[in-house]
């Protein structure tokens, strides 16, 4: 009981055990994939898109008017582009006063912002970064990328993946701005040095696997837990009434109203549990309606014809008693013996009758106390002998035993003997009966088959595996051997 307990408790912590582990490391991928989402993305031409489509829907407009007057109001278009920087985080005019850097150190710094007209001079830049001169030729030669956006900018390229890059973690964006005449009057170029997020999403996924991981498994290991009891429960029912199946008692049923598959398991164990009672009692009946046509049969073959002898002789001796004194105790001897006859058929028919009663003695211990009894009730001498005793499965024991019944039973009937010798021998594989006699015997060829007592032992030892012999000859005797495949009491052979 306790070992049975302790597989239910195995069962239910692996089960608890698999959820914990499943609610975690999900998570955990889940955290995984959402970082290199993030990480993809940085690195994509998507986000450098987003920004074109962003400097074309809200800046480029406003720098339309600025940068069409003649000559360009440089300082209209400045103030324009520090009012977008200050809002979106790009080095605007509060940061103007600091010294002027160069555009490969420019690391640290947000982005820049730059605006140049069509003859290609630079006209306006938020901050001001050294080597890009206002006033001047704009040298887009000097950004890794720029130059050809910024040539497919003025032939009026409007397709935003052909005007921004993403080189290094710096992303480059070109917008044009529109003129009269729907030409192109300048572009609006856009710097922005991508943060290097490898480290914080590092740190991230640790402080998650901390704060988010372990509660996410309490929660999983309890879910786990309660959701294992309630099927390890579930399947101890069921074990508890196989069990008691397995004695006899099949008044025990699984309750289980569920429609999942146990539910379903447990309807179709019932109704087996029932088809097999019914059928346990049909076959006990055929087997109580069989002993009774045999003990019927046996009667009539032997008793009653006996007795019918004797009421003859009676009748012979009661006509003769007056005339002929002699005849008269003739025929009163033979009635007599007649009785004694009949008396040893009907020990041997008792005997027969009686249940083996195996349990808790043995195949040997049972034979034993068998042939004392039948030796007694059928004024036959008989000797036992066991070699080499050992367990066996009670369905081999049960069969032995009956064909053991059977064999002295056509002793005591039909052989004539004055002596019989019964062997049980125990092999590394069989166990071996064998009932010898030294009565009338018979001829074997006369009847291969046997009679209704040989037919079946045969069918007996058959079902189980094993065989019968016979050997016998008019006047010598005869010897039933019996021999049927060892097993353990699980029903294995050995």
């Amino acid at each position: 009981m306790i070992g049975e307990i302790f597989a239910l408790r195995r069962l239910r912590w692996k089960l608890t055990l698999s959820y914990t582990l499943v609610a975690a490391v999900t998570l955990l991928a889940l955290e995984l994939i959402l970082a290199g989402l993030v990480v993809v993305f940085l690195h994509s031409d998507l986000l450098p898109r987003m920004v074109v489509q962003n400097l074309r829907d809200e800046v480029a407009p406003r720098l339309e008017k600025p940068l069409n007057q003649n000559p360009p109001d440089t300082e209209a278009i400045r103030d324009k582009l520090t009012g977008f920087a200050d809002n979106s985080g790009v080095r605007g005019a509060d940061r103007h006063q600091l010294p002027p850097t160069s555009l490969g150190n420019y690391t640290a710094d947000e982005g820049a912002l730059f605006v140049v007209d069509d003859s290609r001079h630079l006209l306006v830049s938020v901050p001001k970064i050294q080597g890009f001169p206002e006033g001047k030729r704009f040298d887009a030669q000097s950004v890794p990328g720029l130059k050809p956006l910024v040539n497919a900018a003025f032939e009026g390229e409007e397709n935003s993946g052909r005007l921004s890059s993403n080189v290094d973690g710096q992303v480059v964006t070109v917008t044009p701005i529109e003129g009269k005449n729907g030409r192109v009057a300048g572009v609006l170029v856009g710097t922005l040095r991508l943060p290097n997020l490898t480290g914080p999403l590092l740190v991230a996924i640790g402080a998650s696997a901390t704060f988010l991981t372990i509660p996410a498994a309490i929660l999983g290991a309890l879910f786990g837990f309660f959701t294992a009891w309630g099927l390890t429960r579930r399947i101890g029912r069921l074990a508890r009434a196989a069990r008691s199946w397995s004695r006899g008692d099949f008044s025990v049923t699984t309750k289980d109203r569920s429609k999942d598959e146990l539910g379903q398991l447990s309807r179709e164990l019932n109704n087996m549990a029932a088809e097999l009672e019914n059928l346990l009692q049909a076959r006990g009946e055929l087997a109580t309606l069989e002993a009774r046509n045999r003990f019927a049969r046996d009667l009539h073959d032997s008793v009653k014809q006996q007795v019918f002898a004797t009421s003859l002789q009676i009748a012979a001796a009661r006509a003769m008693i007056a005339k002929d004194t002699k005849s008269a105790e003739a025929h009163l001897s033979q009635a007599d013996e007649l009785v004694r006859q009949a008396q040893k058929e009907l020990n041997v028919l008792i005997q027969e009758m009686r249940p083996a009663a195996l349990e808790g003695k043995g195949l040997a211990a049972a034979l034993r106390e068998y042939v004392a009894r039948w030796s007694e009730g059928a004024e036959i001498p008989a000797d036992f002998r066991v070699q080499g005793e050992r367990e066996a499965s009670l369905e081999a024991e049960q069969a032995l035993f009956r064909v053991a019944q059977e064999a002295l039973a056509n002793v005591a009937r039909h052989s004539g003997a004055t002596h019989v010798e019964v062997d049980l021998t125990y092999t590394a594989g069989t166990i071996t009966l064998r009932v010898t006699d030294d009565g009338r015997g018979f001829d074997p060829a006369r009847n291969p088959g046997g009679g209704f007592g040989l037919q079946s032992m045969r069918e007996r030892l058959v079902r189980l595996g094993g065989h019968v012999n016979v050997e016998s000859a008019s006047g010598k005797g005869t010897r039933v051997e019996c021999v049927c495949p060892l097993r353990d009491k699980k029903g294995e052979e050995l």
